[in-house]
């Protein structure tokens, strides 16, 4: 049973990182339509440094804090599903549902605590703190 229960949560898990490369993939642009044509006259190759983006430490930060937030929201979701599973083959056993049903409460709790964090990161990343005022 717990083979099986792994296997759905490692497809789920596959299934959820392909939908989310595809999204990407999909909402990029060719690098031909980035770069003007070599025939233009007067274009100049820009320098490799400044062909990247301006990104700074903040930005990179909270794109990774809200990252690993997010994934940590789907294997919550994805754990729920496991332990409703756990609880519909518990079968009668009170010592197994009474497990189940703790399981079922502290992921929601996690739930809660991950929303909020996600949350307090969104709302901070809209402050300028260290932002120099001439």
């Amino acid at each position: 049973m717990k083979t099986k229960l792994l296997t759905i949560c490692l497809g789920l898990i596959t299934i959820f990182t392909s939908l989310s490369q595809l999204a990407l993939a999909q909402n990029s642009t060719p690098i031909d339509t980035l770069l003007p044509p070599a025939e233009v006259e007067g274009y100049e190759e820009p320098g490799a440094l400044e062909a990247l983006p301006k990104v700074s430490d903040r930005d990179i930060m909270t794109t990774f804090i809200q990252t690993v937030l997010g994934w940590a929201m789907i294997l919550t979701l994805i754990a729920i599903v496991v332990s409703g599973i756990y609880y519909l083959q518990s079968r009668g056993n009170e010592e197994e549902i009474s497990k189940a049903k703790n399981i079922i409460l502290y992921l929601i709790i996690g739930m809660a605590i991950i929303a909020a964090a996600y949350g307090i990161v969104s709302g901070v990343i809209q402050f300028d703190f260290f932002k120099v005022n001439p």
